[in-house]
């Protein structure tokens, strides 16, 4: 069983690839260009980028990595549907949510939704889905959202379409175990219908009101360290020894191995866990060029050249979290950045690979955790560099925002 017509596939960012995706097969254009939307504009319209580091002091204790994530995306801390709803609600689409603990129950409410034609969205434990390509997330802390429009009874599998160039599959017992290992808001489904009519004033509209929340949440955030004044915090952590957060004391290389896993999770959560690099600012430009030409405001423009900087600069950063002149941490990153590729550009058909830089980045996981290859003294010198790196994207990540702010 199979929701007729859906043949939408890849992207950079898995929700806004969704968004896209979604409304591609729905036949939703932009009424201005008579195009479809590109996700560039559905991921501003969500709400754009966000900002801020995120550490969870659990995670390392459960042996599942560092805890650490740089924040790129708007309310990224969002465990409900608000992301998507944001999206919707600004074009005039109705959504349509179910949640439940029982995993029978959550099997009937995706099949009620496919039964009626409806491709849908499902929230699962990022680690545990394998067309990913096993990320480090083994543990499955780390929620994941994609479509489902199909399934085979025959072979007992879902299928699905994500960032992948490709569709995905999924057995439905994997599929049910990722559903009901989130901790929170298990089993959920997100539909929508699309708007009877998508106007030109509608879209400006959207186009506006996603701008307004992303410097919203940027500017004075719910959650400090999921908004902007959250990377003047990881600028006093990442160099500190005595609080108990501070890296040199929760990540000290003589006591554990976390040091590289600190490490390598800010390379990754800036370059290649589906940002479209750069901390997203990259696609938030593209989003910003579009919406200049919509609203006919060419300062947007320029501040589209300024976010294509900072993300330039926000790479640098995560390019410096693992030097180059150590062999293992350089192999690193070219293995993240070698699977990111791999998932964006061949999807399934580039399984085979995907699972080998999978497996050798587990090896070097093995050794590194082992033994850090810095001394205590290069280390505190590269947390000193990346530490000034921060201060001053910081700085200019807010002027940058205070200038969108005064724009919309």
């Amino acid at each position: 069983m199979q929701v007729p017509g859906y043949a939408h596939f890849g992207g950079k960012h898995g929700e806004s690839a969704a968004i896209k995706n979604l409304l591609g097969w729905a036949g939703v254009k932009n009424p201005i260009s008579g195009e479809p939307f590109s996700e560039a504009l559905c991921f501003g319209i969500a709400g754009g980028i966000g900002a801020g580091y995120s550490f969870c002091p659990s995670v390392p204790r459960w042996g599942c990595g560092s805890g650490v994530s740089v924040i790129g995306r708007h309310i990224s801390y969002a465990t409900g549907p608000a992301w998507y709803q944001g999206f919707f609600d600004r074009i005039g689409a109705k959504t349509r949510v179910t949640e439940t603990a029982a995993t029978g129950k959550a099997f009937q409410n995706l099949m009620e939704e496919l039964q009626a034609g409806r491709p849908t969205v499902v929230w699962c434990a990022t680690g545990l889905l394998p067309f990913l390509g096993c990320p480090m997330d083994s543990c499955g802390l780390w929620m994941h959202s994609f479509v489902v429009f199909g399934v085979d009874d025959v072979k007992q599998e879902a299928v699905g379409s994500d960032r992948l160039a490709t569709r995905v599959t999924i057995s439905l017992e994997d599929l049910a175990a990722a559903r009901g290992k989130i901790c929170s808001h298990k089993n959920r489904t997100l539909t929508f219908d699309p708007p009877t009519k998508l106007t030109a004033d509608t879209l400006r509209s959207a186009i506006r009101d996603g701008l307004r929340a992303c410097t919203r949440e940027l500017l004075a955030g719910k959650m400090k360290t999921f908004s902007l004044p959250g990377l003047e915090i990881w600028s006093k952590m990442i160099t500190n020894s005595s609080n108990k957060d501070g890296w040199l004391k929760v990540f000290d290389p003589k006591r554990s191995g976390l040091m590289f896993f600190a490490l390598r999770d800010v390379f990754d959560s800036i370059e290649t866990a589906g940002t479209g690099g750069g901390a997203f600012r990259f696609l938030f430009a593209d989003f910003l060029d579009e919406a200049a030409a919509v609203l006919k405001l060419p300062a947007l423009t320029e501040l589209a050249a300024t976010y294509r900087d900072l993300g330039q600069r926000w790479s640098n950063l995560a390019d410096a979290a693992l030097p180059d002149r150590i062999a293992s941490l350089r192999e690193t990153k070219q293995l993240l950045r070698k699977r990111c590729k791999l998932l964006e550009e061949r999807g399934e058909k580039g399984a085979k690979q995907t699972a080998q830089a999978t497996e050798r980045l587990a090896e070097l996981e093995t050794v590194l955790k082992k033994c850090f290859p810095l001394s205590s003294a290069e280390t505190t010198s590269l947390l000193d560099r990346l530490r000034e790196q921060i201060v001053a994207l910081h700085a200019d990540e807010v002027r940058a925002a205070q200038a969108l702010q005064r724009l919309v």
